[in-house]
């Protein structure tokens, strides 16, 4: 059975039919045609067939189950803050877990937070709680199951650096949970976690004054605002840093600041940063990624990486 694709989905009457079945079959929320530029931090991106909140991890299993009964293209989203979606959209269905999987607990010096749990929020609670070995990850935006997706880092702290355990569900609706150091990550990347779901991660910390991690905290926000202030959508760094390079400086030194192409532009302030000025399209974005791409390649003979999570572009561009 072939899965479905935009052609398929331009029946208005077809796509309601099927979200009548999912929220039948579902417990959560389902909404149609809904614009991925309400989900992205670029705040671009085409409609999603179907935009579903499950309810918790049953209704998360009963979704995938229905997906693969329809042969519906599947999407796992987060805040959006990593995500760069085509104006065309996303034939499928798009599951969202920022209303649920949200509980953080913690037992002595181990702290658990769900998929959905804003990352700053968790980052807080390791201060109230006296809890050191994270405050560098603080101000980065996105929630816990995105930051392990992609191993958010920042100031040389990665996510996975006091990673105990993860508890993720395949596409098929497996569920188990698996030791940190059993978990390939990479710069930027978690290839152990592909094609898995992070339902929740657990963190081994160790004692601290709040005092002085709170202090932590407060000192990286403000040097991360005083780096990278933004004040336009964005989604961060669009580039990895390449080894022994920094994809800023590179970018820095082949005028890419205040770059531009339709509705977006390189900001100012930082050159590893697109910003939307607020009628960019994702076209816009992809053609200046491709544009910076080719500069520094023709100067330097090195080929950027996206450190962008890309859907709906031909070879991920």
């Amino acid at each position: 059975m072939k899965l479905l694709d935009l052609k398929d989905l331009s029946d208005r009457q077809f796509v309601e039919f099927i979200a009548e079945d999912i929220r039948s079959t579902v417990e959560g929320r389902c909404i149609v045609q809904e614009s991925l530029s309400r989900h992205t931090s670029f705040k671009v991106g085409g409609p999603a067939a179907w935009y579903v909140y499950p309810a918790g991890i049953e209704a998360l299993s009963s979704l995938l189950q229905f997906c693969r009964d329809h042969s519906l293209n599947t999407l796992i989203i987060g805040y959006g803050n990593n995500l760069l979606v085509s104006d065309a959209g996303f034939a499928g269905c798009v599951i969202d877990l920022t209303e649920t999987l949200k509980e953080i607990t913690v037992e002595g010096e181990r702290i658990t937070a769900g998929a959905g749990v804003w990352l700053n929020d968790l980052i807080m609670q390791t201060a109230d709680n006296g809890l050191t070995g994270m405050e560098e990850l603080a101000g980065i935006p996105g929630g816990v199951g995105g930051g392990m997706s992609m191993n958010c880092g920042a100031f040389g702290r990665f996510i996975s650096d006091h990673l105990a355990e993860v508890e993720i569900m395949k596409l098929d609706g497996e569920v188990k949970t698996v030791a940190g150091s059993k978990i390939e990550f990479g710069y930027r990347t978690a290839p152990g976690l592909k094609d898995w779901i992070v339902l929740e991660a657990s963190f081994d910390l160790h004692r601290e004054k709040p005092e002085h991690v709170k202090r932590v905290i407060d000192e990286t926000v403000a040097e991360r605002e005083r780096r990278n202030i933004m004040t336009l959508p964005s989604a961060g760094s669009v580039f990895r840093n390449p080894e022994g390079y920094f994809a800023a400086r590179l970018l820095d030194s082949v005028g890419a600041k205040g770059m531009r192409s339709g509705g977006v532009e390189v900001s100012s302030l930082h050159a590893n940063f697109i910003v939307n000025n607020g009628n960019g399209t994702a076209a816009d974005i992809m053609n200046l990624i491709r544009t910076l791409k080719e500069k520094v390649y023709r100067k330097y003979n090195l080929e950027l990486k996206l450190e962008l999570r890309t859907i709906g572009f031909e070879n991920g561009e």
